[in-house]
């Protein structure tokens, strides 16, 4: 009986320090040149853990009940998201706040983390990304909105296919918030919604809509003169429409140089047989998208989207073959 009364007193006490340890905690041991800050944030900003460190010193922040979603971990000025749950993150190594590449620093307990970074989407041919079909059902919970968060995709397919992988319970967390708003965000441009309706200047001075064109597919290509990649796409293009031409088809190529000058050289240079707009406002690298980026979500040159009789996206961010494939499969349609 007394035996019994210690393993019942030891489980007891097991479960209290466990219950006392639930939650996040992260610890570790770090190497700096200066004092930093270890710093946990959810994804709209609020702090959920914070320590600071000094030289060569160990540190424990938590435990701190979470709900497990994407995170963003700061050391000093470095920022990196990253998936955590209720659990143990240990954190050892160098960190070179003046040289972050020369740091070297090793986490344990962040499996769910590494599981997700083997879902990324790989680089596609036209910087275009894809996600496998092969996650649903592979990841738990908020990992599919994290899974979104992590990739950047900027298009609605993939983005819709990680949100209907979720189930109900976790659309409410940060990362199935944040997945919700991109979502309302790049409907506008998803496959079966109206294209937007552009007007742009033709090289006879007389201006033309997407609207003129109802009642007939009409493919729109994205280019400008400097773009070598866009050139050769064009050059693609033209086999394509010399077979596929014909009353219920218009092909648009809209410029996006920031000169008039330079989009009439590249008109007299390639002497193409479709439709040539200028669009003056000029692709924008690096800073706030133009309206015509916007509205049809793209952020590199060249880009082509094929529009249906009817002004809806039938298919976008096409190329080479595929512009070809997209017609004919619609055609048939």
């Amino acid at each position: 009986m007394l035996r019994l009364k210690w393993t019942v007193l030891l489980l007891l006490v097991t479960n209290v320090i466990a219950f006392a340890q639930s939650g996040l905690k992260i610890s570790g041991k770090l190497r700096v040149l200066e004092p930093t800050e270890i710093r946990v944030e959810t994804i709209t900003g609020e702090v959920v853990l914070s320590a600071k460190i000094d030289r060569n010193q160990t540190f424990v922040m938590g435990p701190v009940e979470i709900v497990p979603d994407v995170y963003i971990l700061s050391m000093g000025g470095t920022k990196q998201p990253i998936y955590l749950t209720n659990g143990e993150v240990v954190i050892k190594g160098f960190y070179d706040s003046r040289e972050v590449a020369n740091s070297s620093i090793d986490f344990t307990g962040v499996d769910e983390y590494f599981k997700l970074l083997n879902w990324l989407p790989e680089e596609k041919a036209g910087n275009k990304k894809t996600i496998s079909p092969d996650v649903k059902g592979n990841l738990d919970g908020t990992m599919y909105s994290a899974l979104a968060y992590l990739a950047d995709i900027q298009v609605y397919e993939p983005n819709k296919f990680l949100w209907d992988c979720m189930p109900e319970d976790a659309r409410a967390s940060y990362s199935g918030k944040w997945l919700e708003r991109r979502l309302d965000s790049l409907a506008r441009f998803a496959i079966g919604s109206l294209a937007y309706d552009f007007e742009y200047v033709d090289p006879d001075g007389k201006m033309v809509r997407l609207s003129d064109f109802k009642g007939k597919y009409v493919l729109i290509d994205f280019w400008a003169s400097w773009c070598g990649p866009c050139r050769q796409e064009m050059k693609n293009l033209l086999p394509i429409y010399e077979e596929l031409k014909g009353d219920d088809l218009e092909f648009i190529s809209i410029s996006l140089d920031k000169r008039e000058k330079d989009w009439r050289g590249m008109l007299k240079a390639e002497n193409l047989p479709w439709i040539m707009l200028w669009n003056k406002e000029g692709f924008t690298v690096g800073d706030e998208p133009n309206t015509i980026q916007k509205a049809y979500g793209f952020y590199s040159i060249p880009f082509i989207v094929l529009v249906d009789k009817e002004g809806r996206i039938v298919k976008r961010g096409l190329r080479g073959e595929q512009v070809r494939e997209a017609i004919v499969s619609a055609r048939q349609k």
